[in-house]
Order: structure tokens, then C-alpha cells, then sequence
């Protein structure tokens, strides 16, 4: 299984123009803890997280989204295989990964995302997890 098999849809983002409280908005909505900030003609600049809200604000009452985005620690092709992805999200300890496309974000994976799709194309996790309930 791919990434790009496993994306997020639809795809919520915000601009780097946008006030950071409306990224909070979009987080609180969707239940996410990161978004990708994309220009007007949607190429990935970085990634807006809840804890960069808050903490960027130092007094600012209404920073925008530029002034408090930055860059992810991890970025995925829509190639990469699932199980390679969750080993690099295990290994950089990211719970959510954006996933570019020639510059492009066409989606966000979160962890549990990729290990639910991993688990499901492979029939011996399946049986493991069989009446699990821990």
C-alpha cells in the first residue's frame, strides 16, 4: 500500500495570510493537530501546528499563519510504501506527516492512518488483532 492510498480527504489547509486563529478553527473542527499552509497556487510552504498557534501569539492578539508556521520534520512522496512511512514517522516521532506531489500537498497522514492501513493489507496483522481489545 501506498501513501497516497492512505491520505486524509478532503485536504483542509490553510494560506500564509490566514489568521492563526482561524487555522486553531480548522484544527478544533476537523480534530486535527497540524495543517499544511499552501499558497494561492497551492504549493506546500510548511505546516501550521495547534501548539504553534498558541505559543506564536507572544502578545501578537492575531498572528498570521506566516508568522507561526514552520517546516515539518517529515515530508512523504505518494509512493512510498505504508509500512516505510510508519517506520519514519515511528523513528522521527511525528503523529502527522503531509504528503507532496511535485510541491503540491495532496494530502495528510496521521500514525494511526498508516498503521490502520498496514494492518489491513496484511492478513496476518488482521488475524493477530483478532479480539484484541487492548
Amino acid at each position: 500500500m501506498k501513501a497516497k492510498e492512505v491520505v486524509v480527504r478532503p485536504l483542509v489547509s490553510v494560506g500564509p495570510r490566514d489568521f492563526a486563529r482561524h487555522a486553531e478553527g480548522l484544527m478544533d473542527d476537523f480534530a486535527f493537530t497540524m495543517l499544511p499552509v499552501i499558497d494561492e497556487g497551492g504549493v506546500f510552504l510548511g505546516v501550521v501546528t495547534k501548539s504553534g498557534c498558541v505559543l506564536g501569539r507572544n502578545g501578537v492578539p492575531s498572528p498570521r499563519v506566516e508568522q507561526v508556521m514552520a517546516q515539518p520534520k517529515l515530508t512523504a512522496g505518494p509512493d512510498m510504501d505504508a509500512e516505510t512511512l510508519f517506520s519514519a514517522m515511528s523513528l522521527y516521532e511525528v503523529l502527522c506527516v503531509p504528503i507532496i506531489d511535485e510541491g503540491r500537498v495532496i494530502g495528510m497522514v496521521t500514525r494511526r492512518d498508516v498503521l490502520e492501513a498496514i494492518s489491513h493489507d496484511d492478513p496476518h496483522l488482521r488475524a493477530g488483532n483478532a479480539g484484541h481489545h487492548g
